[in-house]
């Protein structure tokens, strides 16, 4: 069996992996990226990363999920935050290969991150599916047929930059965006779940931030269905690990605002797969390019 070097980067850490083409993993690990040091370090991680594994492992390629907007055919790095510096204009591929010749492959990770739920997850078998990632920011991707849909920039699905009740959604619905309301009324709060503990205490000053922001989520998912109608539409981030719970209270605020008939055509559903997401999706990505 083939067996791929897959890595997902991150502003703060670089995961990486070997990956059978079923989709096992064989090793896993991971260490911090060197994001200030710049990108070619992060590709000088990369390389180490083959040189170490390739005695041990028979590697037919490297796989690669990336913050920022990528060309998944050029692999060239379009856009991105400061959270790596000189990261935007970088050619991933053709940086690897200057020193490993062997096919690489680069895909965004929240793409990555629906190809896996597409083929390995709660996606799997459907004809259309959304993806929709809640944490930090607001991220997402379109999977149609197996296949992402990239838009004519390779920018597709940032769902976090639509506008919602004159606001940017992200800024309104993530789960950033809720422990900051929740810190208005309790300064000490650090982070989703602390929120919820009083949530589900049923706090009377807790109470109206969560359901703003169920309301705020719910109306730009609401939307997402209208606009796509999409079989399924899969959850993901951190703030999902508060389970069916969660997509309960969320669906309940979603039904409202959506029809009966266009609702009961989107199953809506949690991420299976979570912190190894990225490098699944990006197996994927490489056996759907490179035609393994």
């Amino acid at each position: 069996m083939k067996k791929i070097l897959t890595c997902d980067i991150g502003g703060t850490d670089l995961k990486y992996g070997i990956i059978g083409i079923d989709g096992t993993f064989l090793f896993n690990s991971s260490e911090p990226t060197k994001a200030k040091e710049g990108g070619k370090a992060i590709i000088s991680q990369i390389v180490n990363f083959y040189l170490s594994l390739k005695e041990q492992y028979d590697i037919s390629g490297i796989a690669i999920s990336s913050a920022g907007i990528i060309d998944p055919n050029t692999t060239i790095v379009l856009d991105a935050t400061n959270a790596i510096t000189d990261y935007i204009g970088i050619n991933i591929r053709d940086e690897i290969n200057k020193f490993v010749n062997i096919p690489v492959s680069v895909e965004n990770d929240v793409n990555c991150m629906a190809l896996c739920e597409s083929s390995f997850g709660s996606g799997i078998n459907a004809k259309s599916m959304i993806a929709i990632t809640i944490g930090t920011g607001i991220g997402g991707a379109i999977v149609l047929d197996g296949h992402l849909f990239h838009g004519n920039g390779f920018s597709a699905g940032e769902w976090g930059n639509m506008r919602i009740n004159n606001a940017i959604y992200e800024q309104i619905a993530s789960t950033k965006a809720l422990v900051l309301s929740a810190q208005k009324v309790y300064p000490n709060i650090r982070n989703g779940v602390e929120v919820f503990k009083l949530y589900d205490s049923n706090d009377p000053l807790i109470i109206p931030v969560v359901e703003s922001f169920f309301d705020n989520l719910s109306t730009g998912i609401a939307n997402i269905i209208y606009s796509f109608n999409p079989e399924k539409l899969i959850i993901g981030g951190g703030i999902t690990a508060r389970g069916e719970k969660f997509l309960t209270e969320l669906i309940s605020y979603i039904k409202p605002k959506v029809s009966n008939y266009v609702f009961n055509k989107t199953e809506i559903l949690l991420a299976h797969h979570k912190n190894n997401a990225g490098m699944i999706g990006a197996l994927t990505n490489f056996l759907q390019q490179n035609n393994f």
